[in-house]
This record gives C-alpha cells, sequence and structure tokens, in this order.
C-alpha cells in the first residue's frame, strides 16, 4: 500500500503523514478498475457515476456529452493506453491562430459530496502553452453548461471548480487550479486566479506518453473546513490536502507544502502586501456554505492561447470512470 506523503519543492524528502485513519482511505491500492480488468464491466459497481471509453461514431459519442465546444478540433485516434483493451481515444487538435481549443461538458446528476475522476491523458510532444486542462466541481443550481468567471471569487452556496493539468508557466510540473469561496488573491491587486496545492517541480509533465490521472475531491460539511483533495499519477499519491495536513505556506494564492515559510497574502484591509507566518498546517477546504452546492459536473477541457500562428498541438484522452470510491489505473486484462 502506498503511504501519502508530500514533498518539500526540489527537496525529495518527506514531510507529514495524515493519520493513519485518512492515509488508509486514500492509499493507492488496488481501486476499483482492479477489480475489472481492461475497465471491462466497471460501470456496473454500484461505487461508479459514469464511463466514457470515446467508443463508437464520434457522433456517438459527442451526444454523450451535455455540451460540446470547438466541434472540429474532435477526433478519434487508434492510440490508446497501453493497458486499453483495444480501440479508439479521443483526440484534440488545436492551431494558434484558430481559437482557443474545445471541450466536453456533462453534469453528474443529483450531485455527490465526494467523487474520484479518473482520465488517461497525452500530450504530444510539441504542444502549444497549456492555459486550462480537465476539471471538476459543482455549480448550484445545476447547469447544462460551463459556468464561473476568471479572476473572481466563487460564493459558498454556487460553484467551486478544481482543475488538474500542468500549471501555466514554464515549470510544467503538475498542480491543481482551484476556484472557490476561500481562495487567496495575487498581486498587483489581489486578482484572485486559480490556487495552486502542489508546488512541486520534481512532479514532472510527461509529454509523449499516456498518463493516469485521478482526482479526488471530498466537500466539507458546512460551517466546517473539513473537507479535502488529493492526486493520483500514474497509481501514485502526488498530493492530499485536508483539515490540519499537510505543513505549509500560503505565498499570494499558492499554498507549498513544506515550505519553511515565512508566507505572505493580499490584504484587503492594507490593499497590499502583507506576511504571515510560514510551516502551519493546512487549514482544510471549505468547499461550500450550503449542502445544495455538490459535485455534479466533469468538464473535458484544453484551452490553448499564447500557441504561434499555424502552430499544430494535440492531446488524447480515454477511458474515463467517476467514481465514489478510488479508482486506480487499468488493469491489464490476461
Amino acid at each position: 500500500m502506498l503511504a501519502a506523503v508530500w514533498l518539500a519543492a526540489g527537496s525529495g524528502t518527506a514531510l507529514a503523514e495524515p493519520k493513519a485513519e485518512t492515509d488508509l482511505q486514500f492509499a493507492g491500492g488496488s481501486g476499483l478498475a482492479a477489480g475489472h480488468p481492461g475497465d471491462v464491466g466497471i460501470e456496473e459497481h454500484p461505487s461508479v457515476v459514469f464511463v466514457e471509453r470515446f467508443e463508437g461514431t464520434l457522433d456517438d459519442i459527442l451526444e454523450r456529452w451535455e455540451n460540446v465546444s470547438g466541434r472540429d478540433t474532435f477526433s478519434l485516434s487508434e492510440d490508446i493506453p497501453p493497458a486499453a483493451p483495444g480501440g479508439t481515444s479521443l483526440q484534440m487538435t488545436h492551431t494558434g491562430g484558430e481559437g482557443t481549443g474545445g471541450h466536453l461538458y456533462r453534469r453528474l446528476l443529483p450531485g455527490y459530496d465526494k467523487l474520484h475522476w479518473r482520465f488517461y491523458v497525452k500530450f504530444d510532444r510539441d504542444i502549444g502553452p497549456l492555459h486550462h486542462t480537465p476539471r471538476i466541481g459543482g455549480i448550484n443550481p445545476s447547469s447544462p453548461w460551463p459556468m464561473g468567471g476568471a479572476g473572481s471569487r466563487p460564493r459558498g452556496d454556487s460553484e467551486f471548480r478544481v482543475g488538474v493539468g500542468p500549471h501555466y508557466g514554464p515549470e510544467s510540473s503538475w498542480d491543481y487550479y482551484v476556484y472557490w469561496q476561500e481562495m487567496r488573491g495575487s498581486p498587483p491587486a489581489g486578482r484572485t486566479w486559480g490556487n495552486g496545492f502542489i508546488r512541486n517541480p520534481e512532479l514532472e509533465f510527461y509529454r509523449d506518453r499516456w498518463i493516469c490521472v485521478e482526482v479526488m475531491v471530498k466537500l466539507n460539511r458546512p460551517g466546517e473546513s473539513d473537507g479535502e483533495l488529493a492526486l493520483w499519477i500514474d497509481g501514485e499519491q502526488v498530493s492530499h490536502l485536508g483539515p490540519g495536513f499537510p505543513r505549509g505556506t500560503w505565498i499570494w494564492d499558492k499554498f507549498h507544502p513544506g515550505h519553511p515559510g515565512p508566507g505572505v497574502r493580499w490584504s484587503e484591509e492594507a490593499g497590499g502586501r502583507e506576511e504571515i507566518p510560514g510551516d502551519l498546517p493546512f487549514e482544510g477546504f471549505n468547499w461550500r456554505t450550503s449542502e445544495d452546492l455538490n459535485i455534479n459536473f466533469v468538464w473535458l477541457l484544453l484551452y490553448i492561447t499564447r500557441a504561434e500562428q499555424g502552430h499544430r498541438g494535440q492531446v488524447w484522452f480515454d477511458h474515463i470512470v467517476v467514481a465514489e470510491d478510488y479508482i486506480g489505473p487499468i488493469r491489464e486484462a490476461q
């Protein structure tokens, strides 16, 4: 069983572990996929909410999603994850100067208080600078299309969203991109862009190979900061945050596990920079103020804004599973 640890950025040093029961709950383990080699029949498990293998015609696939943008960017490919049984994956192609990409969006009704979302993704070796990548979250009331404004803090009774992917910038390492009611601001004017919580340059963003990504969101009880967030890459748990763990430091709109401090925040009262203590236990997520807000959508998103004119970049997706329990990588059929 994998132990959940958090690494100081660049150090490779294990810093802290959650309580034993938390570690057991979200350790890699075998997962739902282990009991369904090749993911065959996994949709029949009572914990599973949604499955998409990208099989059939492109029209059939797009009909299974409520909102489709950039239809001309989609095609089917025979390039599939190594352990997946034969078939096709979804290929998204972006050309610089011809829009920003495309998306598939669907609701997960009636909504859930905890979900795991596993998907396989492969990035072209020459992919342009990625601005936004897949997201899971909640909108109250539920919406048949994506919502939410860039740079604005959502209300605790209306919305939250969790992106996961190589974070925007030159470092190209995996992180979250989170909009929530307690998100921190950044200079120069305290604008609330997506918050990050990993900040580990050693968590490399690989190109030109399939990657198994799984994110877990657990909502809080309204009035409590007991929500959680976790991430697995290729079956290895690389992040887990919750009430009291891990220790780290807020620097503007990013939480840095293992950072000794001090930290800094944007102070609304002072209208500028304020130094704050560091090396403190993470406070947990206060995702919502109302139980009417729950996890009720997934959003498969490719959004590129700074590719050179005519530059072509491709991303492939396959074997999406959404479930209430840990899923894990595809188990190869014998």
